[in-house]
C-alpha cells in the first residue's frame, strides 16, 4: 500500500519535469514567430531552431519554412524538407499540407505525387482546407491517384463550404459541365456566386456567363432582362479587378448591345486593358476592329501588328486573318507591324 502514494507522486513530478522541457519550447517558438512577423528573420531563425530542436512541432514547421523562403537564412530545400516533415510526423496537419506540396512538386525531396495525396489526405482529414482543394485536384486530374472526379467533388464540397474560393470555384465547373457529378446549372451558379459574393473574379465573370446564358462574343443582341442586367454588374465588377477574360466579355457585350447599352469608346478601352495581359481574343478584337474602320479610323499597320500579337499568343484564327491582310500589305508595312508588335511584347515583359 505504500508505494501507490510513492507511484502518484513519481508520476506528478514526471509530468512537472515534461513541462520543464515543453515551456521553453512553446516559448521559442511563440518568440520565433513574433520575430518573423516583425521581419526579424535572423533572430527568428536563431529562436525557432532552439524550440525545433526541443521537439515543437509548430517551431519545426515555422523553421523548415523560414529555410524554405530564405527568410534569415541560405535557402535549403532539403533541409525545409527535414524540419517541416518531423512537424508532419507529429500530426501537425499544417505540416502535413506542406509536406504534400513538396512531393507534388519535387521541391526539396524526390516528386512523387502518390506520397504527396497521402499527405494531403491526412491533413484533409483534420480539417485542413488547403489539403482538401489539393487532394480533390489530385483526384481531378488524377494525379498520383486514380482519376476519380467523384471523388474530387466530394473534397472539394467540404473546402467550399468553408467558404474555399478555389473549391467553389472547382466545385462550379464540375456541375456545370457534369463531370463527377449530375449536371445542374443552378447548382454552378450557386457555387459561382459563393466565389463571386467573396469578391473572386473568376466567380463572378462565370456567374455573369451563365446568367446572360453564354459568351456575348458568342451571342446576338437580344432585350436584356433582369438576369442579363445582374451578369452585366458581374462582368463589370470582374473587369474593373484587371481580370482580362472579363474585361474582353463586357467589350464585346458592349459592341454588340448584348445586355448592355452599345458603347464603342468603352468596349475598346476594355480590349485595351484585356490586351495588355496578352489576351489573344482581345488582341484580335483589335485587330479587326482597325482593319474594319467601323468604330476606330481604319489602320491597317496597327491591325497587322494586334493580328500578329495574338497569332504569337496562339491564336490560330487571328494567324489566318493576319495572313489574308497581309496580301494588301506592302512589305514594308508589314515589317513595321511586326517591329511594332515585338516593341510592344518587350514594353510588356513578355
Amino acid at each position: 500500500m505504500s508505494r501507490t502514494p510513492l507511484t502518484a507522486l513519481t508520476f506528478v513530478l514526471g509530468l512537472g519535469c515534461l513541462g520543464l522541457v515543453f515551456a521553453p519550447a512553446a516559448r521559442g517558438e511563440t518568440a520565433g514567430a513574433q520575430s518573423m512577423a516583425r521581419g526579424e528573420y535572423a533572430r527568428a531563425v536563431r529562436e525557432l531552431t532552439v524550440a525545433a530542436k526541443a521537439g515543437d512541432p509548430q517551431a519545426q514547421l515555422d523553421l523548415g519554412m523560414a529555410i524554405r523562403e530564405g527568410k534569415g537564412v541560405a535557402v535549403d530545400l532539403g533541409l525545409a524538407f527535414k524540419w517541416i516533415r518531423q512537424a508532419a510526423d507529429k500530426d501537425l496537419a499544417e505540416a502535413q499540407f506542406e509536406i504534400g506540396q513538396m512531393k507534388e512538386d519535387g521541391e526539396g525531396t524526390e516528386k512523387n505525387p502518390a506520397d504527396a495525396a497521402e499527405w494531403y489526405r491526412k491533413a484533409a482529414q483534420q480539417g485542413n482546407v488547403p489539403a482538401m482543394f489539393a487532394l480533390g485536384e489530385l483526384y481531378r486530374t488524377g494525379s498520383g491517384v486514380a482519376k476519380d472526379e467523384a471523388q474530387a467533388a466530394r473534397w472539394y464540397r467540404p473546402a467550399a463550404d468553408k467558404n474555399d474560393i478555389d473549391s467553389e470555384l472547382a466545385l462550379g465547373k464540375l456541375y456545370q459541365e457534369g463531370v463527377g457529378v449530375p449536371k445542374n446549372l443552378n447548382d454552378a451558379a450557386v457555387w459561382f456566386r459563393k466565389a463571386a459574393q467573396l469578391g473572386a473574379p473568376e466567380g463572378r465573370y462565370q456567374l455573369a456567363l451563365l446568367l446572360m446564358g453564354g459568351d456575348p462574343a458568342q451571342l446576338g443582341a437580344y432585350r436584356p432582362s433582369r438576369n442579363t442586367r445582374e451578369a452585366v454588374q458581374w462582368l463589370q465588377a470582374a473587369a474593373e479587378q484587371g481580370y482580362a477574360p472579363a474585361q474582353y466579355s463586357l467589350a464585346m457585350a458592349q459592341l454588340g448591345g448584348i445586355a448592355a447599352s452599345l458603347d464603342p469608346p468603352a468596349a475598346i478601352g476594355w480590349l485595351q486593358q484585356a490586351a495588355d495581359q496578352g489576351h489573344p481574343a482581345a488582341l484580335r478584337q483589335l485587330g479587326r476592329l482597325f482593319q474594319q474602320g467601323k468604330v476606330t479610323p481604319a489602320d491597317p499597320v496597327r491591325a497587322f501588328m494586334y493580328l500578329d500579337l495574338a497569332a504569337r499568343m496562339g491564336d490560330q484564327l487571328a494567324s489566318f486573318e493576319r495572313d489574308e491582310l497581309g496580301r494588301g500589305l506592302a512589305a514594308s508595312q508589314q515589317q513595321q507591324a511586326r517591329r511594332r508588335a515585338q516593341d510592344w511584347l518587350q514594353i510588356r515583359g513578355m
